[in-house]
């Protein structure tokens, strides 16, 4: 345990720079700026409804961040061999707690961006005597529309972060060869993966399989029946295609492991 905190820490002191800027901006874009536009741009739309907008950009920003927090300890910590080759904690080990890290980064990042909204409807409700949401929408409604969103997005983000460690580990053994053939051979793998993967994704059997177990996303319906700026979501996700996924995900995480330890942290 005390070799994870360790770990976990040294993973804090390089992303701590990046976590305030990403403070910074979270609430100036959705504590400042939407009352901002909504005094000298959009009048008659509610800032509230701009916020949420912004925050909805924000959502599919953060699915994003696993990967790419994931990727740049790697690459930092690829300019140090000695940390592969003579760190007493295995490969599975060191990868492992750069992803969990970049996931509780990530839900951390969720958490205060709903927080920021959260405060931001409160001033408005304290200093301008209404919620400043669309009439007839409770708060609850949005709420619980993002945290629907939130759940989903954070689960591709963590699809992402697995199959971004998987290219990457590919590239960097490849570049021990050619570095121009790698980016070029790399490429051409993570089209070839998408394209099979969305085959197999229409493959009659393998689609049926993963349409069991509907899950209703309860607030995504009503705001969606509502708003007409809401996102087109079905409303619903199937847990035999979370299973699924989360299966193949388990997979590819063991070869990326798996050509890491054999091939490039050597």
């Amino acid at each position: 345990m005390s070799r994870w905190k360790g770990l976990l820490w040294k993973e804090w002191i390089q992303a701590r720079l990046g976590m305030a800027f990403l403070v910074l901006a979270a609430v100036l874009s959705i504590g400042v700026v939407p009352f901002l536009l909504q005094r000298y741009a959009f009048h008659e739309v509610p800032v509230m409804n701009i916020a949420f907008i912004i925050m909805g950009f924000w959502v599919l920003a953060l699915s994003y961040m696993p990967v790419v927090s994931l990727l740049v300890s790697l690459q930092a910590d690829m300019k140090r061999p000695d940390i592969w080759l003579h760190s007493p904690a295995p490969s599975y080990v060191l990868v492992g707690v750069k992803a969990v890290f970049a996931v509780l980064m990530t839900v951390a990042s969720m958490l205060f961006l709903f927080t920021v909204l959260a405060l931001a409807n409160g001033m408005i409700h304290l200093f301008g005597g209404g919620s400043g949401l669309p009439e007839g929408v409770p708060l609850g409604w949005f709420m619980g529309f993002f945290a629907e969103v939130g759940t989903v997005s954070l689960f591709l983000g963590i699809m992402q972060m697995v199959l971004g460690f998987l290219f990457w580990t590919i590239y960097q053994w490849l570049k021990k060869f050619t570095k121009i053939g790698a980016v070029i051979l790399t490429g051409m793998l993570v089209g070839g993966t998408f394209y099979v993967f969305q085959k197999v994704a229409r493959w009659g059997p393998y689609e049926k399989l993963a349409g069991y177990g509907e899950i209703p996303l309860t607030y995504t319906e009503r705001l969606n029946r509502v708003n007409d700026w809401s996102l087109d979501f079905t409303g619903t996700i199937a847990a035999s295609g979370v299973g699924l996924a989360a299966i193949e995900a388990i997979l590819l995480a063991m070869l990326a492991i798996y050509i890491f330890n054999r091939k490039v942290a050597r």
